[in-house]
């Protein structure tokens, strides 16, 4: 078995120069400074009693609009093609002097069997069906993929930067492919003056399969940069300079600050090839920058929530009342701005809403989950706890005390200096089954006490009512980073869908997981789904290679098999001193522990 599964039971070391990679770490921690202009329409808010975890709620109504995902398909492929950007990052003069001109005219391994299986159970981790998903170059070329995945009855939703596509869930067949800026146009505003990018950015797609409604589910951010008063736009990069600077800089002020909303978009049915209900949602101080939005749902509310740099750094959320979504209507939503869990000195950030359809709303309890940010290591987790979320919500946070972690370093990969962003603690997802609550982030291990860390897999199952861990362990192995953990759990299984890079191991796509009857604390066996192929750098300038924010994993509503994603580096090899960049590849699988 060597050494892929681990209890924690030795101090981590300290963070070194690799805790912080990149300016956007900075951003974690401080709030991006935004000039302050009025934004028009908000109206009226009704401010109900704050608890000591959030402000709010603060009550509003959304109105949506509806699309045919087919229809919005067919007119894409006979009119004008939309403008072409790098998913993450569409700034920088030059590129935006071109957008503007534009915007007018198989195979897997076999099980490695390197985690430890349950003796005589015959339970092992298979892949049942396997093909392609959408890639690098099926977008727009940009990075990262932030692959999702949503998996009905006869289909799959592959959301990722910046499309969605759906694909016959048995055969691999991709039926059609629309933009994500296509789907929320009806619900978005052209600013005045016109979108800075020349179209609006929609990115960080999120994708769930409600099982109880049988409605599929997708969020994403749209996201408008600011305008300083000469006219030059402010792109994600300037802002993070300007929040370091904080009032010592000079920066220019804005004529327009940058905006953000969450869009949401619900299916009008159990097939997401045709109509589609989708409504765009401001936070509630709408002037900074939004980021990384989350989405969950029980039996009577969807959940948003966001990281949001504004005058301050805060995480927030709304509670939407799911049914007037499925139907199309007027749909009331609750905020809470500025949590924080005032038990712990670290910052609550990234906010994970649960997956719990079966259980939650009115008369349950709705459960989120974050990790507090390491500096340079935390022992604490943030469950926060909503009840009767469409008529008098309560947002309750509570600590979670974990064993200690910090800060994952970045992983390296054969044939390159560069290394892979292994995207810090954040929690990846959240997923409720039966009673417990299962989580999984990257953490900073030394597995031989030697101080050569790499980034290992930290998974955790609490039990949602003692609000304890009932257990947890470690998975990776020394000198190759595991990463990106993205956890479903449903039944007996539960499974780890995540990324591996090594100086021996192009950067792979991998799945681990466990049964209800191995071991405590162990991941029970594991495959890989696709090796990577080729070393992973689109230069830049950029000495660590943004890879992935996330990963998917669904949930099948008739099999209870898993289905996931990822993404892989492939058998293409991009000169980092060109001016393309080095694609990505995904791969859709689904796997099970019930025999191949």
């Amino acid at each position: 078995m060597g050494d892929k599964n681990s209890d924690f039971g030795t101090e981590q070391n300290k963070a070194d120069d690799q805790w912080s990679t990149t300016r956007r770490r900075a951003l974690q921690l401080a709030g991006v400074g935004v000039g302050g202009v009025a934004v028009p329409g908000f109206g009226s808010i009704d401010v109900r009693a704050a608890s000591e975890c959030a402000e709010g709620p603060f009550e509003r109504t959304y109105s949506g609009a509806t699309v045919n995902l087919a229809r919005l398909e067919s007119k894409r492929g006979k009119g004008k093609r939309a403008v072409d950007s790098g998913a993450k990052s569409p700034a920088g003069e030059k590129e935006l002097e071109k957008l503007r001109a534009e915007a007018e005219r198989g195979g897997h391994s076999e099980p490695s069997g390197r985690a430890q299986r349950a003796a005589g159970t015959g339970d092992e981790l298979s892949i049942r069906t396997e093909y392609d998903g959408v890639n690098a170059e099926g977008t727009r070329g940009g990075v990262p993929s932030d692959s999702q995945i949503a998996a009905g009855r006869g289909k799959v939703v592959h959301a990722l930067n910046q499309q969605v596509a759906i694909f016959n869930k048995r055969s691999g067949n991709q039926q059609l492919k629309v933009r994500l800026e296509d789907i929320f146009r009806p619900v978005i505003d052209e600013p005045e003056g016109g979108f800075a990018y020349g179209y609006p950015f929609v990115f960080d797609p999120r994708a769930r399969y409600d099982r109880n409604a049988e409605r599929f589910v997708l969020a994403a951010t749209q996201y408008e940069p600011g305008i300083t008063e000469s006219g030059e736009i402010v792109d994600r990069e300037e802002l993070e300079e300007r929040a370091e600077e904080g009032e010592e800089g000079d920066a220019e002020p804005f004529q327009r600050p940058p905006q953000g909303w969450w869009c949401l978009a619900v299916s009008d049915g159990s097939n997401p090839n045709g109509k589609w209900h989708v409504y765009r949602i401001p936070p509630v101080n709408n002037e900074g920058l939004v980021d990384y939005p989350t989405l969950g749902l029980d039996r009577d509310a969807v959940y948003l929530s966001q990281n949001f740099f504004g005058e301050r750094f805060e995480v927030t959320m709304v509670t939407l009342d799911k049914a007037a979504l499925y139907a199309g209507e007027a749909a009331t939503g609750y905020h809470f701005t500025a949590m924080d869990n005032p038990e712990v000195e670290n910052d609550d950030f990234t906010v994970q809403p649960a997956l719990q359809p079966f259980s939650g709303g009115s008369d349950g309890t709705f459960y989120l989950l974050n990790s507090v940010f390491p500096s340079p290591t935390a022992d604490a987790l943030t469950l926060w706890e909503v009840t009767d979320p469409l008529d008098d919500p309560t947002l309750e946070c509570f600590t979670v005390d974990v064993e200690k972690f910090g800060y994952p370093p970045a992983a390296r990969q054969p044939d390159s200096d560069a290394l892979i962003d292994t995207l810090g603690t954040r929690l990846m997802n959240l997923d409720y089954n039966d009673g417990s609550l299962w989580a999984a982030h990257s953490i900073r291990y030394d597995w031989n006490g030697d101080g050569e860390a790499v980034a290992a897999i930290k998974w955790y199952e609490i039990d949602a009512d003692a609000r304890k861990v009932v257990q947890s362990g470690v998975y990776g192995e020394p000198g190759t980073s595991y990463f990106i953990p993205t956890v479903g759990s449903d039944g007996d299984s539960t499974i780890i869908a995540h990324n591996v890079s090594g100086p021996d191991t192009f950067p792979r796509m991998e799945v681990a997981g466990r049964t209800a009857e191995h071991a405590p604390n162990e991941l029970e066996d594991s495959v890989v789904v696709q090796d990577g192929e080729s070393r992973y750098d689109y230069g830049e300038g950029y000495d660590v290679m943004r890879w992935g924010d996330y990963n998917g994993v669904s949930v099948d509503p008739t099999s209870g098999r898993f289905w996931t994603v990822s993404q892989y580096s492939p058998d293409v090899d991009v000169d980092p001193d060109a001016e393309g960049r080095d694609p990505y590849h995904t791969r859709i699988a689904e796997v099970s522990f019930d025999g191949a």
